[in-house]
């Protein structure tokens, strides 16, 4: 019987591994980034850990950023035919930062 236990608590992490939010704390940490999509279609927020951010030269508006955000969208079937950020008329309304991360309103170019 104490045999089975480690076993059940193994496929007990690993169904949880497998169940995790996009958009979760955990996903950021885990992963540095997180994902929420809007629930009408074409339109994300894509927060990005500090650390991750600092790696990619820290500026949002760069290319290594922008392949970046593609990249993990891509990795989870999110905007195939790519994606733009947010116009906004105010940008600091499109780009919210906080000590530990960023986030950038985005939405996915049709294709």
């Amino acid at each position: 019987m104490r045999w089975n236990v480690p076993r059940f608590a193994a496929a007990l992490l690993l169904a949880g591994c497998g169940a995790i939010d996009l958009d979760s704390d955990f996903m950021l940490a885990r992963s540095g980034y997180s994902i929420d999509l809007a629930p009408y279609g074409g339109e994300f927020s894509i927060r990005v850990h500090a650390n991750e951010l600092q790696q990619l030269g820290d500026d949002v508006n760069s290319a290594r950023f922008h392949l970046y955000v593609a990249d993990r969208l891509g990795r989870h079937g999110i905007c195939p035919g790519g994606w733009e950020p947010q116009l906004c008329a105010q940008p600091e309304h499109c780009v919210h930062r906080t000590r530990n991360s960023v986030t950038v309103s985005g939405r996915c170019i049709p294709g």
